[in-house]
């Protein structure tokens, strides 16, 4: 049975053009997203953007006038954060279509039963870049640095356990460094 490679491909390439074109409408829809929330008592509403930024604060009443700094303070903290939470909703609900791609990937490709992960799949092709080795070696650097620092973590706590330690001795011998009232001579 011969596979069809060719067929295959433009398959593969074809989901991903509709993924890209789907993720890039996404992006313009996020853009362009705001979300808003208003206080309990109508005092105020505030707008952010998709990034939680504020865009708009409308005070709809003078009560803030008369509110104590603090008072005031937690009141906008309040609006903002359900306004940033209703954009987190927002967000969420945009990527949850792009949560198993891969899968979408493999099925369309006839590669069910592949590596899951996404840069395991795309290895091979990687590895035709010219600068996958470079890649390779950076990555392999990174994990050098971070057992090497996982081991001076580990050099620090027993460096630290041997100074309790000796701060237990010494406060165990308090008697050995109790004055006996005469002077001794040091030559040095």
């Amino acid at each position: 049975m011969a596979i069809d490679f060719d067929g295959i491909l433009k398959d593969a390439m074809a989901a991903l053009h509709d993924q890209r074109d789907k993720m890039l409408a996404a992006k313009r829809e996020l853009d362009a997203a705001t979300a808003s929330a208003t206080s309990k008592d109508h005092m105020v509403s505030v707008t952010v953007g998709p990034q939680g930024q504020v865009v708009s604060m409308t005070f709809h009443t003078r009560a803030y006038q008369s509110m104590a700094p603090a008072e005031l303070a937690a009141a906008l903290v309040t609006v903002l954060n359900e306004a940033r939470a209703a954009m987190g909703s927002q967000v969420i609900e945009h990527i949850k279509g792009f949560q198993d791609f891969g899968g979408h990937l493999r099925s369309v490709t006839g590669l069910a039963g592949t590596p899951v992960e996404m840069d395991e799949l795309l290895k091979p092709l990687r590895s035709m870049a010219p600068s996958f080795d470079l890649e390779e070696t950076l990555g392999e650097l990174k994990a050098a640095k971070q057992e090497e620092f996982a081991a001076e973590e580990d050099t620090k706590t027993v460096s630290a356990s041997e100074q309790h330690a000796k701060q237990e001795e010494f406060a165990a011998e308090p008697e050995s460094r109790v004055p006996t009232g005469r002077q001794e001579e040091f030559s040095g």
